[in-house]
């Protein structure tokens, strides 16, 4: 025998870690008060396509209509990698109907399991359903072409009327008949004739085997719309929401506030004179007071909230990874009929906040209002600011052995900060230009110049200037970042002059 080479040379491999994916910014919700596949037991669905809404809802169900607008502009999230989530609001409260207890067994495989049970003929085991014990005896295995040969014979003692039996592809499940607090299914248990079969079978106690006991029917109370947003949120990473009902007056600041604070961008679309008006009885106008620029402001004459839904699916679009891939709504075509408006509708509706969806010389378009900020802008930078700490998340993460916390280690965690604004400077978010405001860090000159020339600056504190605290925390140095936006242009005065 030889000798092994690990007498003379040893490997150790140092794999790198998982990194955690950025937030896709493309998740998209319709939340609706339809009944139907959705409850208080299950709040979501997702969705790639309109026929499979269509196939949950019923093609003529308002779920499937807006779903089809969504689906219909072009282009929509799924094709930027999105998706749309269909959300329950528990508007008018509901019931839950009781449910029945159940024993699901372990994991088992017939290819396993089979060959065991046709070793004898006089399996048997005990199991108590809803408080009455039976008796399960003279299972012959021997005689069983299949798992489901066995399953049946099972069945045959345990009638179908005090239970079902099946075999799901991987495990055996045992559901009472019954209703409610006292459908309860226990664990096989052995009797004094025959070979004990719930080992094999995975549904005694000990075996991997789990119990569900029913519960009694429930009686839920209606949720407000804020209350159906936070339990979809928990759930589910949405970030554009939009409702198929109007969002109650009182509701809209609270929405408003809860959209700034999780990262989630809300759209919603008003009608009538009183949504124009520059008052702060008008919940439009209060937001934009307010500036809660996640909460996205429409105005339809018509009352049309499917306009919303469209805008919505335009703006979650963008391609982050790609080239001046950046966008903006102004100008943009919806899914939807446009309206017309006089031109002092058009005014107030730019001076509240309100995006409208009109024509221009017969051709549809969205006229977009800045007094709350620009959809685009709190888009981009949500995006943005995601990708940033993902990315410095996944540096550390991913590293085999450690960042040092060293000018070395805070260089990387520089240089990946600028790795990830390049990348949204070369999709269009932001873009060289002149510094406007005030405020700087580091050297001025230096500050102005990386501005001018990149778009951006990225600057980390000194180690020599941390604090002890801070470095037997083992934090880094504060890293800054100034960033330039690209913005986009809306609109233009040209000056002609003409020599006869």
């Amino acid at each position: 025998m030889s000798a092994s080479i690990n007498n003379v040379i040893n490997v150790t491999l140092l794999e790198e870690g998982r990194a955690a994916a950025r937030d896709n910014i493309n998740v998209c919700a319709i939340l609706t008060s339809q009944t139907g596949v959705l409850s208080a037991a299950e709040r979501w669905r997702s969705y790639k396509s309109a026929p499979a809404v269509e196939q949950d809802w019923g093609a003529s169900s308002v779920t499937a209509a807006f779903a089809n607008v969504f689906f219909g502009t072009s282009p929509n999230p799924v094709s930027a990698g999105g998706t749309l989530i269909v959300g329950y609001w528990n508007a008018a409260g509901e019931t839950l109907p009781a449910t029945s207890g159940a024993l699901r067994g372990g994991e088992i495989s017939q290819a396993v399991v089979l060959p065991a049970l046709r070793e004898k003929s006089d399996w048997s085991f005990s199991i108590e359903i809803d408080g009455t014990k039976h008796d399960v005896t003279a299972i012959n295995g021997m005689t069983a072409a299949t798992l489901a040969d066995v399953i049946a014979q099972i069945q045959t003692k345990i009638t179908s009327a005090v239970a079902s039996v099946v075999f799901d592809g991987s495990r055996i499940v045992v559901t009472s008949k019954s209703t409610g607090a006292n459908s309860v299914v226990g664990f096989s248990k052995a009797i004094a004739g025959g070979s004990f079969i719930g080992d094999l079978l995975a549904i005694a106690e000990g075996s991997g085997a789990s119990q569900t006991n029913g519960s009694a029917s429930v009686k839920i109370s209606p949720e407000t719309q804020l209350e159906s947003l936070s339990k979809l949120k928990a759930q589910v990473n949405v970030k554009g929401v939009a409702f198929i009902d109007k969002i109650l007056d009182a509701q809209v600041p609270l929405i408003a506030s809860w959209a700034k604070a999780n990262a989630v961008i809300v759209y919603e679309t008003f009608t009538g004179s009183a949504a124009l008006e520059v008052d702060p009885a008008n919940p439009a106008w209060a937001v934009t007071l307010a500036s809660q620029s996640n909460f996205r402001m429409l105005y339809s004459k018509a009352g049309n909230r499917k306009f919303g839904v469209s805008y919505m699916a335009r703006t979650h679009t963008v391609n982050f990874n790609g080239e001046r891939t950046a966008i903006t709504l102004h100008l943009k075509t919806m899914n939807v009929p446009a309206e017309s408006y006089e031109q002092t509708e058009i005014d107030k509706a730019k001076r509240v906040g309100l995006d409208i969806y009109t024509t221009i010389k017969d051709v549809p378009c969205v006229l977009s209002s800045g007094a709350n900020d620009f959809v685009d802008n709190v888009y981009n930078l949500m995006a943005y600011v995601d990708a940033v700490q993902t990315d410095s998340f996944n540096l550390l993460k991913t590293t085999p052995t450690k960042v040092p916390q060293t000018y070395y280690g805070v260089d990387q965690l520089e240089d990946c900060v600028e790795k990830t604004t390049v990348g949204f400077v070369r999709a269009g978010v932001f873009n060289p230009g002149t510094w406007t405001l005030p405020d700087f860090f580091g050297d001025r000159d230096m500050f102005l110049r990386n501005i001018e020339q990149n778009g951006y600056y990225v600057l980390a504190g000194d180690l020599k200037d941390q604090s002890t605290a801070d470095r037997q925390e083992r934090k880094s140095p504060v890293v800054q970042v100034a960033v330039k936006n690209a913005g986009a242009v809306h609109s233009a005065d040209i000056i002609i002059n003409f020599n006869k």
